[in-house]
């Protein structure tokens, strides 16, 4: 069994291991720019950069959805959809590390009797996932499986749109873009 002491210690290491290299990299930013290290814009932005990713763009990484799932008693409502629209996607492009953000729209039927989840426990669900690196496509799906799989669902659809900064800011620079992805399982 290990100790949470050493936990905690491996933990420890890992963060001033990330916190260096965020030190590092802006350092090296502002050499290859020519940006004065010291200018009071710049001097605590590796700082502010670290607290950035560590505790809000990939929190995803550290926190469990299952301890989201509160699920009340239900009352009749097979056959009749739910629909939870306008939840807000703040997102990483794993290709390069660049935001992207829109909404997701879930639709699903609950089946006969089914304990039925607390609606603002899809919102943070659906903020956990997306606090990482990754696809906008395996974003989708992952909500999707995570839902179908832990509530008592007979259909889910999950649709997200997004705008990505990776297709705006660089490459074919397009601006107002728009990525919809949608899955669904089980029998609509």
């Amino acid at each position: 069994m290990i100790s949470s002491f050493y936990l905690k210690g491996e933990i420890m290491k890992k963060e001033e291991k990330f916190k260096k290299s965020i030190e590092e990299f802006i350092e090296s930013l502002c050499d290859f720019c020519g940006i004065d290290k010291n200018d009071s814009n710049i001097k605590e932005t590796p700082d502010r950069l670290y607290r950035m990713y560590k505790n809000e763009l990939l929190t995803g990484y550290f926190k469990e959805p299952k301890d989201y799932i509160k699920t009340f008693d239900g009352i009749s409502i097979s056959n009749q959809p739910v629909v939870i629209e306008g939840i807000p996607i703040k997102s990483l492009c794993s290709h390069h590390v660049l935001p992207f953000f829109g909404e997701a729209t879930i639709t699903l039927k609950y089946k006969e009797g089914a304990k039925v989840l607390g609606l603002s426990k899809f919102y943070r669900i659906v903020d956990n996932f997306a606090r990482k690196l990754q696809l906008q496509e395996a974003l989708t799906q992952e909500i999707a499986k995570f839902l179908y799989t832990n509530l008592e669902l007979s259909y889910i659809k999950v649709e997200i749109e997004a705008q990505h900064t990776c297709v705006g800011l660089r490459g074919v620079n397009v601006m107002g873009n728009k990525t919809k992805t949608i899955v669904c399982l089980g029998d609509e």
